[in-house]
Parts: C-alpha cells; structure tokens; sequence
C-alpha cells in the first residue's frame, strides 16, 4: 500500500504452512517510485515493513 493507505499491489492472498516462503515482485512500470508498506499478517497481528521502490 502507498503512504495513503491505497492498496497498490497484492502478492498472495492465503494460508501458508509453517517455514520460510519468499516471493517476487516486479514493479510495474505505470507506478511511481517512492514509500510504500507491505503488510504481513500471521499469527493474528500485522507487521509493516517499510520499502522503497526505485527503477
């Protein structure tokens, strides 16, 4: 999501067993650089991650 709080990409949407999962993403090219969050829900909380985008 942007710093506004828009949802601008999602990369999966699901339940995962336990253990390490990894995920690529390419940016496309009509979205702007700049901040961004990722959220990652488990175990009942969210975490936000901070990213920043460039070319």
């Amino acid at each position: 999501m942007n710093l506004l709080g828009v949802e601008v990409a999602r990369l999966f949407s699901g339940t995962l067993e336990a253990g390490e999962h990894s995920f690529v993403w390419s940016k496309p090219a009509a979205m702007p650089d700049g901040m961004y969050e990722c959220l990652v829900r488990m175990n009942g909380g969210v975490e936000r991650v901070g990213m920043m985008v460039l070319r």
